[in-house]
C-alpha cells in the first residue's frame, strides 16, 4: 500500500469491481475493495463499522443487489428494498464520514421504457422504465436523485454515471 488517500469500491467483487482492480496499479491511491463478506451494505450498522474501519477519501459505490431479468421480474419488492437501503447506508455514510467524491454507478435499464434515440443523461427520468426491471431501475434512479440532494444541500461531490455497453 502507498501513503496516498484510500479508495473505497462497494461491490469490490463485481465485474465492473473486478475490472478495477485490474487497473488498479496505474493509480497512485489505494485501493479496498469491499464485498458482501466484509459487510451487509443493507445494513446500516454494518455499513457504519466498515467505513469506520476504512475510513475512505473517495468512493467508487457499485454494490447492488443484482439478478438477470427472471430475478428482476419474480422478486421485485426485494430488488427495489435491498438496493434502496444499499444505496441509503452507503451515501449516508459517505456523508457522515466526509467522503471527498462519490462516484455511484447506475445501469442502461434506467432510462426510459419509450424513448426516442440517442438516449443521454438528461432523459434518465422523462418516462418510467421496462416493467421487467422497473423496480431495480426505479432504485438507481433514487441512487441519483438521492446523490443530487446531497449536492444540493449539503454540497457534497456525489456523482452517478451510466456506463453503456458493459
Amino acid at each position: 500500500m502507498t501513503n496516498n488517500h484510500i479508495i473505497l469500491v462497494t461491490g469490490g467483487s463485481g465485474m465492473v469491481g473486478r475490472a478495477i482492480q485490474n487497473l488498479q496499479s496505474n493509480y497512485d491511491y489505494d485501493f479496498i475493495f469491499a464485498t458482501s463478506k466484509m459487510a451487509d451494505l443493507t445494513s446500516y450498522t454494518e455499513t457504519f463499522g466498515l467505513f469506520k474501519k476504512i475510513q475512505p477519501d473517495y468512493v467508487i459505490h457499485l454494490a447492488a443487489n443484482v439478478g438477470g431479468l427472471y430475478k428482476n421480474m419474480n422478486n421485485k419488492f426485494e430488488m427495489l428494498d435491498k438496493n434502496m437501503q444499499i444505496n441509503m447506508n452507503v451515501l449516508k455514510c459517505c456523508n457522515n464520514f466526509n467522503v471527498k467524491k462519490v462516484v455511484s454507478c447506475l445501469s442502461t435499464c434506467v432510462f426510459p421504457d419509450k424513448t426516442t434515440y440517442p438516449i443521454n443523461e438528461s432523459m434518465l427520468h422523462d418516462g418510467p422504465p421496462h416493467t421487467s426491471n422497473n423496480a431495480y431501475a426505479y432504485s438507481k434512479r433514487m441512487l441519483d436523485i438521492y446523490s443530487q440532494m446531497y449536492r444540493e444541500q449539503y454540497e457534497k461531490d456525489f456523482i452517478c454515471v451510466i456506463p453503456t455497453n458493459i
